[in-house]
């Protein structure tokens, strides 16, 4: 009668709908919620919420198309990755969030194509990625360039700068 039970429940929690998966930015200060009325910086904030979800809905060839070609990364792995690398670590679900919040700290414009933002980004990775259920904040720099038309990610630095305990 037990086993009856259980599996009647595993399958009435599997059928329950799961949480949506979150990806927004916000601006840290009234400076940069001025410089996101900026086309240019706009744009690139529109591009970052569309990568966020394809990272979010493990979207792999979404979230590659963001990268420019030749894109690298300094990863929170503690190593420089392609776009390449980076897209297969979210085929392999090394890159696997159930949320993923930024905080624009800088939003600027430089020269005629780019756009670099800087800020905190706290994210909950699942499943097998790295620190499972647990938030992470970590420190990034990204540089947009818009010369092809379309705003793609040129270098990304991102540092973990805290892990919460498990719960």
């Amino acid at each position: 009668m037990i086993k009856p039970m259980i599996v009647i429940a595993l399958t009435a929690i599997a059928c329950l709908p799961s949480a949506p998966a979150i990806a927004k930015w916000r601006a840290a200060t009234s400076a940069v919620a001025a410089a996101a009325k900026e086309p240019r910086i706009a744009t690139v904030l529109a591009a970052t919420e569309r990568m966020d979800e394809a990272i979010l809905a493990r979207d792999a060839e979404a979230f590659g198309s963001f990268f420019e070609p030749g894109a690298l990364v300094n990863s929170p792995y503690n190593t420089v990755a392609t776009r390449d690398i980076a897209v297969g670590r979210i085929r392999t679900g090394m890159i696997d969030y159930t949320s993923l919040e930024r905080t624009i700290e800088s939003a600027v414009t430089r020269g005629d194509h780019e756009v670099i933002l800087m800020g905190e980004e706290t994210y909950t990775p699942i499943r097998s990625s790295q620190f499972a259920g647990r938030t992470l904040r970590r420190r990034t720099t990204e540089l947009w360039s818009d010369a092809s038309g379309s705003p793609r990610l040129v270098l990304r630095q991102a540092t973990i700068v805290s892990v919460a305990t498990k719960p």
